[in-house]
C-alpha cells in the first residue's frame, strides 16, 4: 500500500510540473507581449497594369469562396485568417482572357512559414495558395526565390509575373496589388519561460526584428529608445532561433507567422 502511495504521488507531482509550466518549457512556448496598430496583412505584387492581376485576384476570391483558402490557413496557422472577400463566380468576366500559361512567382524563402525551403523542396502557406491558384486556372507554376526588398526590381524586369507574401506595410509605388488575402498586424514575442510579460519588460533588452520591418519601429521611437539594441535577422525562422537561444529578449514579427509558431 505504501508503495501505491509513493508511485501515486510520483504521478501526481509530474502533473502538477506540467501543467504548472514548473518543468523544462519547450523552446515553443511564447507569448505576445503587445500587438501594435499597424497593418501587417499579406497581399500579391503585380507589374503595373498588368492583367495578371484582377485574373488572379479573382481566382483567389473564388478560392475564398468555395473554402479552399480558409482551409489552408486552418492548416498552417491553427485558425481562420483570411481576409479576403469570398465571391463566387469572380471569374466569370475573366474566363475568355484565360489561356494556358507559366505562371512566375516569386517567394521570400526566409519568411517561413509563408515561404521556405526543407531543403529540397519549397514549401509553406504562399506556396499553397499559389499551387492552388494556378491549380484553379489551369496553368503551370514555377517558384523563383526573390529578396523581400527587391520585389519592384523582379518584376519590373520581367523575371517573375508576381511575388506571394508582400506585407501591405512594404508596398511600393509602381506596381498592382491584390487585395489583402491573409490577416496580420505586428506583435511583439517573447519566450513563455521568461519574466517578460509586457511591452515594458523589454526595456534595456535586447529586440529581434527583420529589417524589412524597420517602418513599424520607426513609428515607435520611445519604446525603441529604452532597449539595449536591435539586432536584425535576414529571415523569420533566424528570429526565432535567436528567441529561442537566448540572444535576444525579445522579437518583432506579423501575428500570422506568430500564430504558425505558438499553435
Amino acid at each position: 500500500m505504501k508503495r501505491r502511495i509513493q508511485i501515486l504521488c510520483v504521478i501526481l507531482c509530474a502533473a502538477l510540473l506540467l501543467l504548472t509550466g514548473c518543468g523544462n518549457r519547450s523552446s515553443h512556448g511564447y507569448r505576445i507581449v503587445s500587438t501594435y496598430d499597424s497593418e501587417g496583412s499579406y497581399v500579391l505584387a503585380f507589374r503595373q497594369g498588368d492583367k495578371l492581376c484582377p485574373i488572379v485576384s479573382a481566382a483567389m476570391q473564388e478560392l475564398a469562396a468555395n473554402g479552399t483558402l480558409r482551409s489552408t490557413s486552418l492548416t498552417w496557422f491553427g485558425e481562420d485568417l483570411i481576409c479576403l472577400k469570398a465571391q463566387a463566380g469572380a471569374m466569370d468576366s475573366y474566363r475568355s482572357e484565360v489561356s494556358p500559361r507559366t505562371l512566375i512567382v516569386g517567394i521570400d524563402t526566409n519568411n517561413m512559414p509563408m515561404s521556405y525551403t526543407d531543403g529540397t523542396n519549397y514549401c509553406g502557406f504562399d506556396v499553397d495558395i499559389a499551387n492552388y491558384i494556378c491549380g484553379y486556372l489551369g496553368w503551370s507554376m514555377v517558384l523563383q526565390p526573390i529578396s523581400a526588398d527587391e520585389v519592384d526590381i523582379q518584376l519590373n524586369s520581367g523575371n517573375i509575373d508576381c511575388a506571394m507574401g508582400v506585407p501591405i506595410g512594404n508596398m511600393k509605388e509602381g506596381l498592382d496589388y491584390s487585395p489583402s488575402y491573409l490577416s496580420s498586424r505586428y506583435v511583439l514575442v517573447t519566450r513563455a519561460d521568461s519574466n517578460i510579460a509586457t511591452k515594458s519588460g523589454l526595456h534595456g533588452k535586447v529586440l529581434g526584428a527583420i529589417t524589412a520591418d524597420l517602418n513599424v519601429l520607426k513609428k515607435d521611437e520611445k519604446f525603441v529608445s529604452r532597449l539595449d539594441h536591435i539586432t536584425y535577422q535576414t529571415g523569420t525562422s533566424g528570429l526565432f532561433s535567436a528567441l529561442n537561444s537566448g540572444d535576444v529578449d525579445g522579437i518583432l514579427v506579423s501575428s500570422a507567422i506568430a500564430a504558425y509558431y505558438m499553435k
